[in-house]
């Protein structure tokens, strides 16, 4: 394989599409969408809606519009060519298949960075100029920009060691012959971690619930950390609730935050820097103010507790980081189309790409229900009987739901709209998964059809 002749096919790839107006044309379709939809779509007239509607929508869209433009592009980047006898004027010189088909993968997957990078500057034009034309006072916008414009990464408060505690529970019972018939002492030991688990979470009226965090150095400086929450009720009415944040290190020195939460609402609490300045153990404390309520709180119960986040990065570096991770699907859609142009005509081929854009944006049913087995859940009369087919199908999914799984996991756009870090790990996962293992295996198929495609 010589690089030479590969780069020489990827720069007629992009000299095709700028040729043929394929890149003006979607580089003005995605500028206007990314620039228009975030003036059509109302928000709720504050800062932070403006902030949410420019990072979600525009990278949704983004994301959206170069997934089909790739497999389309793709798919017939070698049929269209078979099909009008342009490739035969290149397969005549001393160019190998294999080599055609990596430098035409080579140009698309660079007409994407190029696209991709055009995104990332729209997106920060447009949220630097939100924030300099609003009204709002000074700390309105550092506040905004603070949860929104700054990669944060999520701090869990610390799990206590019951294991002493489980393991003395689990002997007592034992010996002393109180176990329930039939469990054994594993059951027994995970029966008592989640009950201790769920004291952990419970907070009954005019009561507290203490979290310790571990602050590190890097963790401290100039920007305000951020606590996530949401609390459930034991009442239907859903009732607010008044109760106090206490924050600190010291129990004799705690920042006090009054409070109003709504069960079942997430809820958000900016904390000062001046108050975490330092490394180590800081303590928050909730405590409950309405003592004549009848109804029990419940913090986090499926989670492992409220998120601390804190910053770890500029907003620029983060959304390069999500933007070469989409760039890395990107590559792999690409190797896929180039295997339907290889395999199939040109309009069989558009319409596979299609196909796989249909099942790309079901694999978060499809992953639903292979891990619950369950396709529907009906509301009236019995419950449905699996039959024969339905465990077929059931079986279908669950393969499918293995090979799609990094396409869902490896999603920088959610950790993006909501002020997460993406990491370098991260990167490095879609990297390895994506643009190397997969795309690898794909081009192996591609290439291997390529090859025993009669071209006449």
């Amino acid at each position: 394989m010589r690089l030479g002749r590969i780069t020489a096919i990827a720069q007629l790839t992009v000299r095709e599409a700028v040729r043929s107006r394929l890149l003006l044309s979607l580089g003005t379709f995605l500028v206007a969408g990314l620039i228009g939809l975030p003036l059509l779509i109302a928000g709720d007239n504050t800062l932070a809606g403006q902030i949410q509607i420019i990072l979600n929508y525009t990278l949704t869209y983004a994301t959206a519009i170069l997934t089909a433009t790739t497999l389309w592009t793709s798919c017939g980047g070698v049929s269209t060519e078979i099909q009008d006898r342009r490739l035969y004027l290149v397969l005549t010189k001393p160019l190998h298949r294999y080599e055609l088909w990596v430098g035409k993968w080579l140009g698309i997957a660079g007409l994407n960075a190029a696209l991709l990078i055009l995104t990332g500057f729209i997106i920060g034009a447009m949220t630097w100029h939100a924030i300099r034309n609003s009204t709002d006072d000074p700390v309105t916008k550092r506040a905004v920009c603070e949860q929104f414009l700054m990669a944060r990464e999520t701090l869990l408060p610390v799990t206590p060691d019951w294991s002493r505690l489980i393991e003395t529970n689990t002997w007592r019972l034992m010996q002393s012959g109180q176990a329930p018939r039939g469990m054994t002492a594993n059951m027994i030991r995970t029966k008592l971690l989640e009950e201790l688990n769920n004291q952990r979470f419970t907070i009954p009226p005019g009561k507290e619930i203490r979290f310790a965090y571990e602050i590190a150095a890097r963790e401290t400086g100039d920007h305000d950390l951020i606590l996530n929450y949401k609390l459930e009720s034991t009442r239907p009415e859903r009732a607010p609730v008044a109760a106090r944040w206490l924050i600190g290190y010291d129990p004799a020195q705690v920042f006090q935050v009054n409070v109003t939460n709504y069960p079942g609402v997430p809820c958000t609490l900016p904390i000062s820097s001046h108050v975490v300045n330092r490394p180590g153990t800081l303590a928050i404390t909730y405590q409950r103010l309405d003592s004549g309520s009848q109804a029990t709180l419940m913090m986090a119960m499926n989670n492992p507790g409220p998120e601390l986040r804190v910053a770890s990065g500029s907003f620029s570096m983060n959304l390069a980081r999500g933007l070469l991770v989409i760039l890395c699907k990107l590559a792999f859609l690409a190797a896929l189309g180039l295997v339907a142009g290889c395999l199939l005509s040109t309009p069989v081929a558009v319409f596979t790409a299609f196909f796989i854009m249909i099942l790309l944006a079901s694999a978060g049913y499809v992953e639903s229900v292979a891990t619950s087995g369950v396709f529907y859940v009906p509301h009236e009369g019995p419950e449905l009987v699996q039959t024969g087919l339905d465990r077929l199908i059931l079986h279908l999914f669950k393969a499918f739901s293995v090979m799609t799984r990094p396409l869902i996991q490896l999603d920088p756009v959610p950790l993006l709209t909501d002020g997460r870090i993406v990491g370098w790990d991260l990167v490095l996962r879609a990297m390895a998964w994506l643009a190397g293992l997969y795309t690898a295996i794909t081009a192996l198929i591609g290439i291997m059809l390529f090859n025993r495609r009669e071209l006449g």
